[in-house]
């Protein structure tokens, strides 16, 4: 076995689509050090990089008590550094560039603005979207990380795939829809917006293999697709399942759901964002999300929450996510606050039996609810509802009387009984679910049982947390 310091990481050509990067070794501790490794030889150039960005950057190094680029000598100065962009300083970085400069990419935007050939964005469900700034640089190596996560999924050159997320300008929209076709397939791009009945009956016109849809919107096509096309939705030939941007995605239950339906597997990802790149592998059970860009971007660069110190990055260790890219080029993220609480796993996947570093997403920052001292995320939440199909129909909200994260008990919970199912037995699955929600995540919630179909769809993020307006 090659000692930590000896150990190398070099590109591959390995048959395996998660063997992008080949390291000498399958010891946790000396494959994290070869990845530290290359993050401190390519972070050494991106700290110069974006020490040059006088507006933004720089002042964030100062306020942090840098005086040089120079003074950051090795990854363990790097950890220490505080976050220097989250969700509102984004925001506030749009607006002052929105006014000084006359365009909202930022005062964070570290290339010309004539290089900045690409756009994504966030929902805007606050109201103001941020925005997501490509070089063509940026672009290029975007496509490339997708490229290895369809490669993971079994996507072939030259067949069709369905696009249904949002197009707009999210970015598993537009993004998504570019690296597809640099990748070499061919996707049919109708996107959420279009509506369940109109995608069923594309999907039957063009006949893909490949579905990119929210878990939210799988369930619907489930639902709808006897009444809008006269069959099940496992008619339509659909063969693998690429979910992405709200929790569920890896939950057994749902998986087990778009097998039986489909008959259709799926893969769990996230990706697009400065270079990030993560997806489940072909196990028919998620193992954790391995990582596909660990060459391009540090995303599990965890902390505590609370204090906001570095962690230790090992096998086990449960944090929230600063993320840095190691390349980027336009408007990079540098010591990125996501509010993403992640759990890591380093070794050998109990799915594939590739060694890496995977993930779970346990929850947001944002997200987490005290309830009597009792710390819990709604897609915890989520998870235990899921045990109950198709006895509910697993559609729930959490709803406060009051902004999180502290909740007055009982914590309030709106679940849908399953289709078909009698309200005679509606009282005793919401008895069952609170003493299981009780058992598992140590409060009990109120909770009450709806007619199927109460609760809105979307094809969207769907937020699992209402908040009463006063």
């Amino acid at each position: 076995m090659a000692h930590a310091s000896l150990a190398t990481v070099r590109h591959t050509a390995d048959v395996s689509p998660l063997r992008y990067l080949d390291i000498d070794t399958r010891d946790p501790a000396e494959y994290l050090a070869a990845l530290d490794a290359l993050r401190w030889k390519k972070l050494q150039r991106q700290i110069r990089y974006v020490w040059g960005n006088e507006d933004y950057y720089r002042r964030r190094f100062i306020e942090a008590g840098v005086r040089s680029s120079e003074d950051i000598r090795s990854l363990a100065d790097f950890r220490r550094l505080p976050a220097f962009l989250d969700k509102a300083r984004h925001r506030e970085s749009q607006e002052a560039s929105l006014g000084r400069y006359g365009h909202p990419f930022g005062l964070h935007l570290t290339a010309k603005l004539e290089a900045a050939i690409h756009l994504a964005a966030t929902s805007g469900t606050t109201g103001t979207p941020t925005f997501y700034v490509f070089s063509r640089k940026d672009l290029e190596i975007t496509c490339k990380v997708l490229g290895r996560m369809f490669r993971v999924a079994g996507i072939r050159p030259g067949e069709t795939t369905f696009h249904a997320y949002g197009l707009s300008l999210w970015l598993a929209g537009i993004t998504y829809i570019q690296a597809l076709e640099a990748y070499g397939a061919r996707p049919v791009a109708v996107g959420a917006e279009a509506g369940v009945p109109k995608i069923l009956r594309y999907i039957e016109l063009t006949r893909p293999r490949v579905l990119f849809a929210t878990p939210s919107m799988a369930n619907q096509l489930i639902e709808r697709a006897p009444g809008e096309i006269g069959r099940p939705v496992g008619a339509l030939g659909i063969e693998t399942l690429m979910v992405c941007g709200e929790p569920g995605g890896s939950q057994p239950a749902f998986r087990t759901r778009v097998r039986e339906h489909f008959g259709a597997q799926t893969f769990d990802m996230t990706g697009g964002a400065w270079h990030n790149g993560t997806i489940t592998c072909d196990s028919p059970d998620a193992h954790g999300m391995h990582y596909m860009a660990e060459d391009y971007c540090f995303r599990y660069d965890l902390v505590d929450p609370e204090t906001r110190q570095p962690l230790e990055i090992r096998d086990g260790a449960v944090g929230e996510a600063i993320h840095t890219g190691l390349e980027y080029e336009a408007a990079p993220a540098f010591r990125n606050a996501t509010g993403d609480i992640l759990r890591l796993h380093v070794g050998e996947c109990p799915g594939c039996g590739h060694f890496g570093v995977r993930m779970e997403i346990i929850g947001r920052a944002d997200d987490m609810l005290m309830v009597k001292g009792v710390k819990v995320y709604p897609a915890a939440i989520q998870k235990v509802v899921h045990e109950f199909l198709p006895k509910l129909s697993g559609e729930l909200r959490v709803r406060l009387d009051a902004p999180p994260p502290k909740v007055a008990p009982p914590l309030k919970l709106a679940v849908e009984a399953g289709e078909g199912v009698p309200e005679a037995e509606w009282a005793a699955l919401g008895k069952a679910l609170a003493q299981r929600v009780r058992e598992l995540l140590s409060l009990r919630p109120a909770v009450t049982v709806l007619p199927f179909g109460s609760l809105p769809r979307s094809g969207a993020k769907t937020k699992l947390i209402e908040v009463a307006r006063s």
